[in-house]
């Protein structure tokens, strides 16, 4: 991290007694503007980071409610929300890691399990010092990963959601996908190779042998009807009639169905896929930048705002001192049995072959839809 003029201990205090005070200036020192990034627009005078965050649905309300209440008590620190998928938002982190890597894109943010791997390959994440974070005491070793590179804010699981207007009798498991009763009705987030590996252990493959999994979906490619890059137009899609059924993020797919969408998700019999999502901090912040980030990660992990994530979010909280409400305990995807039979996946394999497994999805799925 690149070395700035004040000094990383006095400045959280200096931000927090400025909250207090009528004026900056008034309080012990003032950050020298001349320290201050300029590249991110941020305003003159306050120390800017930037939170990625997922778009669509309510995925941004935590970060973003988190960020005014900072604001209001550190007052030289202006926080800005970047929102995209992660699909599309991380070729543009490290885009920017590998041409500017003293100019990160965006300063810290949340990264399901797979961009967190592929991170860990690029170099594109801090180490933390779990022991620094005081929160963190009260995170599971579920949440925890093992190279320190981040920790978890909560977990989702992918399964099956289906319009429940077009489709009157649920699916029941993986398979529903692939079956000849959903040709032309399928849609798939884009490289959405979850399919091809749940197709590949049902046909004696397994992650480390996918080749069942290809040799099915390229056969069965017609199933899909569209692929999809963003939330927004997964939930259109599954609404407006163009496609009945997908495989889906538990916690997105209720989102869908609060905002009025016609959707109801289903817990496969063969078990639903695990996911992980972490908060990291990005390599290339100045020291400034990542005493913030801290902070913000370790107010994020605490019961209050770990709570406004698992309830906007629906997932599973990290924090252990966070109890899920009711109406969340209550639903499938939390009931014991389903949560038992989760599976799990390698994600660091996940990242070393996903260049590869786009490839084959471009020449074996996406050539034949």
């Amino acid at each position: 991290m690149r070395q700035g003029r004040i000094s990383r201990r006095n400045f959280l205090a200096a931000a927090a007694a400025a909250a207090a005070l009528p004026a900056l200036g008034a309080c012990g020192r003032e950050l020298d503007p001349a320290d201050q990034r300029s590249d991110g627009g941020g305003t003159p005078g306050k120390e800017t980071v930037t939170i990625f965050a997922f778009l669509g649905n309510r995925l941004a309300d935590m970060p973003k409610a988190l960020a005014e209440d900072y604001m209001s008590r550190h007052r030289n620190v202006e926080i800005k929300i970047y929102e995209d998928s992660n699909a599309v938002g991380y070729p543009k982190i490290l885009a920017a890691r590998q041409t500017t890597p003293d100019s990160p894109l965006v300063n810290m943010g949340f990264f399901n399990s797979q961009i967190s791997a592929q991170g860990d390959l690029d170099g594109v994440w801090n180490t933390l010092d779990y022991a620094g974070l005081s929160n963190a005491a009260d995170v599971s070793d579920t949440f925890r990963r093992p190279n320190f590179n981040g920790i978890g804010i909560g977990a989702d699981q992918i399964g099956i959601l289906y319009n429940t207007e077009a489709i009157t009798t649920a699916p029941t498991g993986w398979a529903d996908l692939w079956d000849d009763r959903h040709r032309g009705k399928v849609t798939l987030f884009d490289y959405w190779w979850q399919v091809v590996m749940m197709a590949a252990r049902l046909n004696g493959g397994s992650l480390e042998n996918m080749e069942p999994g290809w040799a099915l979906w390229k056969e069965k490619a017609r199933n899909i009807r569209t692929l999809v890059t963003a939330n927004p137009e997964w939930q259109q899609v599954l609404s407006n009639g163009t496609a009945d059924i997908t495989s889906c993020w538990n916690g997105t797919g209720l989102q869908f169905k609060d905002d009025g969408a016609p959707v109801d998700y289903v817990v496969p019999q063969e078990g639903a896929i695990a996911v992980p999502v972490y908060l990291q901090t990005v390599a290339g912040n100045t020291d400034n930048q990542q005493e913030i980030c801290l902070d913000i990660l370790n107010e994020m992990l605490s019961p209050r705002w770990c709570q406004m994530w698992a309830e906007t979010a629906v997932q599973t909280p990290a924090n252990s001192a966070v109890t899920l409400p009711a109406e969340l305990a209550d639903l499938p995807g939390f009931q014991q049995a389903n949560v038992e039979k989760l599976i799990s996946v390698d994600w660091g394999l996940v990242a070393e072959n996903m260049t590869a497994w786009r490839s084959r999805w471009d020449a074996d799925i996406k050539a034949n839809i």
